[in-house]
């Protein structure tokens, strides 16, 4: 009676496995872990323990990668990995997520599973310190491991098409296994929990360029092999964390805010001078005025005044021409202030419009001694007294605006971006530029 062990025989090749179907006799590597064997001359598959399971499975005219056959060594970082086993895969019911699992073998006998799905390659590894149950019990929920945060990206469950070479697991009987994959660009978490005995493996690995696994195996026609897509877990935007971009441009713009809010109180409404001006009811314009010397700070090149008139008026206007003179560079800055105030009663209804005080703003003083020259024009019929008087203002409100606005730009730009790769990672669009079906 044929069996699984009467098929393994020993020659210049080492331990090897006679094909039932096509005779051809195939180097094994993995003899001890082997469960399932798909011959690569004719495809007949080979189950361990129950021999026959399998046989009548359609597997001849599989296409599988060519840059892996079976036997094809590579290195990388100075450790060799022979290619032992090549599946065609994809997700049930959904055949066009669909990838190829090339199974390595490294010369210190540990197995990986280098994935490739339209051109992006991931390679992972069993890894025993993965919290599976933890993070299973809470399945969509953001998790830390190993001091980086893990999003959510699929649960699913898959089909195995077409398959060659060896495999230490059933390559076949995959129905029932319930897959959930995490990203942390580059890196990436697969579990994968059995439906028969609860049996659950977990992986760990990241994102592979084409030029990487191009060097790995010294054949330059993986490089150049189209690619389509976002790889599962490739890093994007450069690979920044855009959870980490916005904290920390949160944490700028707060600062921004702070530090501005903090400046214009110390500085802001801080006064410099303030005078009475005779205004004459008689003449206008009312005779020139000149004010005492007075100092800006001479450590800002850049100080913002205010400047502020207020008198009593009743139906009235005054308008204030202003000069502003540096005492040491003779340079004058001309302005003005208008202020005006009416009142009265009309169908029986009170009204009032305008304001006993006007105020203007001048930018860009530099520090220094200064003092004003005014003259005032007016429709007063009485003499007053207008009283001039000039502060610090802000511009903390701009300057603030000047830096949140890009960066609150930025940070929009950056997680629009962000979410049509993701939805071009999970398939949903083909490009950044497609409408979500």
């Amino acid at each position: 009676m044929t069996n699984f062990d009467s098929c393994i025989t020993v020659n210049e090749l080492g331990t090897a496995f006679k094909c039932t179907g096509c005779q051809t006799v195939t180097k094994l590597h993995i003899q001890h872990k082997l469960q399932t064997f798909a011959c690569p001359n004719c495809g007949k598959i080979h189950d361990r323990l129950y021999f026959d399971k399998y046989l009548k499975i359609p597997n001849k005219n599989a296409v599988f990668l060519k840059y892996f056959k079976i036997g094809t060594v590579g290195t990388f970082e100075g450790v060799k990995y022979t290619v032992i086993g090549q599946a065609h895969k994809h997700v049930a019911y959904r055949h066009a997520d669909k990838w190829d699992e090339i199974l390595l073998l490294s010369e210190t006998g540990e197995i990986s599973f280098l994935n490739c799905s339209y051109g992006n390659y991931t390679w992972l590894r069993e890894d025993h310190t993965i919290p599976a149950q933890e993070i299973l019990s809470n399945i969509e929920t953001v998790f830390k491991f190993q001091d980086r945060d893990y999003d959510f990206l699929q649960g699913y469950n898959y089909v195995s098409k077409y398959c060659i070479g060896e495999f230490h697991y059933d390559v076949i009987d995959v129905k029932n296994i319930k897959c959930s994959d995490y990203i942390s660009p580059p890196y990436i978490i697969s579990i994968e929990k059995h439906a028969k005995g609860g049996r659950i493996d977990t992986f760990s690995g990241r994102h592979m360029t084409r030029k990487q696994i191009s060097a790995m195996f010294n054949d330059y026609r993986i490089e150049s092999q189209e690619k389509e897509g976002i790889g599962i877990a490739q890093p994007v935007l450069g690979g920044i964390s855009v959870r980490t971009f916005n904290k920390v441009c949160l944490a700028l713009i707060g600062l921004v805010i702070l530090t501005s809010i903090l400046f214009s109180a110390i500085k802001s409404h801080r006064p410099i001078f303030q005078e009475n001006i005779p205004v004459s009811g008689i003449v206008s314009p009312s005779p020139d005025f000149i004010s005492k010397s007075f100092y800006i700070d001479s450590n800002s090149t850049n100080n913002y005044l205010e400047f502020t008139t207020t008198a009593s008026l009743s139906n009235e206007w005054i308008e204030t021409a202003l000069t502003l003179v540096n005492e040491a560079s003779g340079e004058e800055r001309e302005f003005g202030v208008v202020s005006e105030y009416y009142s009265g009663v009309d169908n029986g209804y009170s009204w009032a419009e305008g304001s006993n005080m006007g105020t203007v703003g001048v930018s860009s003083v530099p520090g220094g001694r200064y003092h004003i020259k005014a003259v005032v024009y007016s429709s007063t019929t009485t003499d007053k007294n207008l009283f001039l008087q000039a502060h610090y203002g802000s511009t903390e409100v701009w300057n603030t605006l000047i830096i949140v606005l890009p960066l609150l730009g930025i940070m929009i730009i950056i997680n629009l971006l962000k979410n049509r790769y993701e939805l071009m990672r999970k398939g949903e669009i083909d490009n950044l530029f497609e409408s979500q079906a």
